[in-house]
């Protein structure tokens, strides 16, 4: 499971839980492929200590031919498009969204999941983490993971969602990037791109994750009952 989709979980109805179960059990490899190209301009730009907006030139100037291409198809158009929009709103909310206060760097390999239960793995899978020296010790450590999501309004729960990805987000730092720095929560965010909005953990999340515990166990007493859907188009189940 993503961080997004146990975040999800936590607020879904019944009906909606075994859906997200399914879209995690069986991913379809369109929607596995969306807003990359948004994605890779920002962890490029975000990365280069100059952040010279060169990089999101290029990522658009790229997204804009690709939209264009005369066999690009509807998915791909879309795509295209909602990443170019993406950039543009990433870039008019940077300094809002808190990062050019950070230093960042591109994640390098295969990330671990986040696993203490032992029930269900969760992907963290972070965009990039995120340093800050300080005397004393070996720093402290966090990491941003960036969400697209254009079809929802800013609602209490798209929030609340954020806040528990960020609050993952602070729990992998604190299991696996131990040797980066202390896991700082004010240094680990979810950011809401189209509604141009960062979000840390709520709190100290320790009430959230045992909710988080709580929904593992039931995902992993339904993973093996679902069945891929009509239309799945990913690797043979």
């Amino acid at each position: 499971m993503s961080a997004s989709q146990i975040a999800e979980y936590l607020y879904a109805t019944s009906t909606r839980r075994k859906r997200i179960i399914r879209e995690a059990r069986f991913p379809k490899n369109s929607v596995s492929a969306l807003y990359n190209g948004a994605r890779d301009g920002l962890v490029d730009f975000l990365n280069d200590g100059s952040r010279s907006l060169s990089h999101l030139t290029d990522a658009t100037d790229h997204l804009e031919k690709r939209e264009k291409r005369p066999d690009a198809t509807d998915w791909l158009r879309r795509d295209s498009r909602s990443s170019i929009e993406a950039l543009d709103a990433f870039i008019k909310a940077y300094n809002k969204l808190g990062f050019s206060k950070f230093d960042c760097f591109r994640v390098v390999g295969k990330q671990p999941h986040l696993d203490p239960w032992k029930t269900t793995r969760i992907s963290v899978n972070l965009d990039v983490t995120i340093r800050k020296p300080t005397q004393g010790n070996h720093g402290l450590v966090g990491g941003a993971i960036f969400l697209f999501s254009k079809g929802e309004a800013s609602t209490k729960a798209r929030v609340d969602r954020c806040k528990v990805i960020a609050g993952l987000i602070y729990t992998f730092c604190g299991h696996h990037l131990k040797e980066m720095g202390d896991a700082d929560p004010s240094l680990c965010l979810a950011v809401d791109v189209f509604a141009r909005a960062s979000h840390r953990p709520p709190g100290t999340f320790a009430a959230k994750l045992k909710n988080v515990e709580d929904a593992c166990e039931e995902i992993a007493s339904r993973w093996k009952t679902i069945l891929p859907p009509d239309d799945y188009d990913g690797p043979e189940p």
